[in-house]
């Protein structure tokens, strides 16, 4: 009888928190499976997750070895539990992605809480709690990141005897280029790797927790120093070079082995922390409870979990079920053409955005006829206009992802970047571009429409995200004209066309996904 009663615990001990994580599995599927896709895009900031996921895995089965925790019901969690499930289902039904992934790692800590209690739980908030350093809502990092970089490398240009400027996240070389300190120089990608190493290593092999969080902070810094020191070079050697240097291309090569030149003086840092470390006492043990509270926090736990499933897998299949046509064109005629030759072409001198999976399209060009020669010795003014929007974003489909880029920096040179005003209180970005080995210039502008809300950087469109908690939106779009002319002001020349084509557009796009059924049915 005692055996069978040990036999019948400990095989508890094992499957009420497997069932847990399995519940909980289906409940988030549709965001494990974005944050998978995340992952596997080598090129971008979160290329670490896979590798961080098996370590996860590995230091939870080893710590689960080593304690076995007991099972209970620790009632005063079960509000916690549920707090995280409303957070992630919030986030389903309103198609906030950030929400979705903040709720994931507290959703399962909060579920052993409940079964496992306060002191059994915490030696799993690091096993566990090492996945928060590969979900991507760390991107909301990026734009202050982007700031202080540029700021830094402002401070150590001024001691140079070069003649530049800065605007935002732009550095100008009068007569030579520009640089642009995008999203992938932000150091985030450092900063991540890095903070996972530290705390990787402190849970390894530092017991105090003070000496873990100076390890921690000793790795962030170095990891920001590596991206600062990063660009610095990049930057001035494109100076030097007049932008044809090699490194420039292979600017992400060389930033991993900076990076990885800082990790020697933290590891020695880190072996330093460790030697001077001391253990912590062991907390007592805790007690087996009885079999009816053990059996009541499995049954509350794997019922949340299974209500959330049920709740989530209908929300979002409705959602799916709104964009089950994928690619659609959009009906707008954005310009009159009476006064636009249509060139039934989707470039521009070549040139188009680069945006991935839109749910809705448009890319269209145009020549001015006033601008036509007859004799075809001089090009005319030549419009395009871009507008690509989702449905609802979700991982894969955001109009602010890694992916997405308004032109190829391999083939075109920043030269200038301004505000546009439309003269109805909102505002659009604008650039200036020339091609590399030539003369040509051409000129954009282009903003953000997220759920009614104009903005023109990509912080502000993630942000302008939460908005439409309040009214019922979960669109978003990008709106980009381009001008190619020869002997024209392109700028002023887009501040005359571009306020009418953005009024067309916001009107359009209203209608669309304010008040979408009269449209869906056209």
């Amino acid at each position: 009888m005692n055996m069978e009663r040990f036999i019948t615990r400990t095989t508890l001990r094992l499957f009420v928190p497997l069932g847990l994580l399995a519940v909980l599995m289906v409940a988030v599927w549709p965001t494990l499976d974005g944050l998978v896709q995340r992952w596997l895009k080598f090129d971008e900031a979160y290329s670490h997750g896979l590798l961080i996921l098996a370590v996860c895995l590995y230091l939870t089965v080893s710590k689960w070895r080593q304690l076995r925790p007991a099972l209970g019901f620790n009632a005063g969690w079960v509000l916690a539990f549920l707090a995280a499930a409303v957070l992630y289902f919030t986030g389903t039904v309103l198609l906030i992605e950030a929400f979705q992934q903040v709720a994931l790692v507290p959703l399962l800590l909060a579920g052993l809480l409940v079964i496992w209690g306060w002191r059994q739980t915490l030696p799993f908030f690091i096993p566990i709690g090492l996945l928060v350093f590969a979900l991507p809502f760390w991107d909301y990092l990026s734009w202050p990141l982007q700031i202080i970089t540029v700021t830094i490398n402002q401070f150590w240009l001024s001691f140079l005897n070069i003649e530049f400027f800065v605007e935002g996240v732009f550095v100008y070389f009068p007569g030579v280029g520009a640089f642009e300190i995008a999203h992938g120089c932000s150091g985030l990608r450092y900063f991540l790797v890095g903070l996972t190493l530290a705390v990787l290593y402190g849970e390894l092999n530092l017991h105090r927790l003070r000496n873990r969080i100076i390890l921690a902070l000793v790795a962030v810094a170095l990891a920001l120093f590596a991206n600062w020191i990063r660009v610095f070079v990049i930057i001035y050697v494109g100076y030097e070079s007049n932008m044809t240097s090699s490194l420039i291309p292979e600017h992400d090569y060389f930033g991993w082995w900076v990076f990885a030149a800082t990790l020697v003086p933290l590891f020695f840092f880190a072996r330093w922390l460790e030697n001077k470390d001391r253990p912590v006492s062991a907390p007592p043990s805790v007690h087996e409870t009885s079999s009816t509270a053990a059996a009541v926090g499995a049954m509350v736990t794997l019922t949340v979990g299974t209500v959330l499933a049920a709740a989530s897998w209908s929300s979002y299949a409705n959602s799916s079920m709104s964009v089950a046509v994928k690619n659609r064109p959009h009906d707008i005629a954005v310009v009159d053409t009476a006064e636009w030759l249509p060139l039934f072409r989707k470039h521009l001198a070549g040139w188009q955005p680069g945006i991935r999976k839109p749910d809705r399209a448009l890319a269209e060009s145009f020549a001015l006829r006033a601008s036509i020669d007859a004799d075809g010795e001089r090009p005319p003014e030549e419009l395009f206009v871009g507008l690509y929007s989702y449905d609802f974003q979700r991982p894969g489909g955001e109009v602010v992802q890694y992916g997405n880029r308004l032109y190829d920096s391999r083939e075109l040179l920043l030269q200038q970047t301004i505000i546009l005003p439309t003269g109805d209180g909102d505002t659009l970005a604008g650039l200036t571009l020339k091609q590399r080995g030539g003369d040509e210039n051409l000129y954009l502008v282009y903003g953000y429409y997220v759920e009614g809300r104009w903005e023109t950087n990509e912080l502000q469109a993630k942000f302008a995200q939460l908005h439409g908690i309040f009214n019922a939106r979960s669109d978003a779009s990008v709106l980009v004209v381009g001008l190619r002319c020869e002997d024209c002001n392109g700028q002023a020349a887009l501040a005359t066309y571009a306020p009418a084509i953005k009024k067309s557009v916001e009107i359009y796009l209203d209608r669309l996904y304010a008040h979408p059924e009269p449209l869906l049915a056209h």
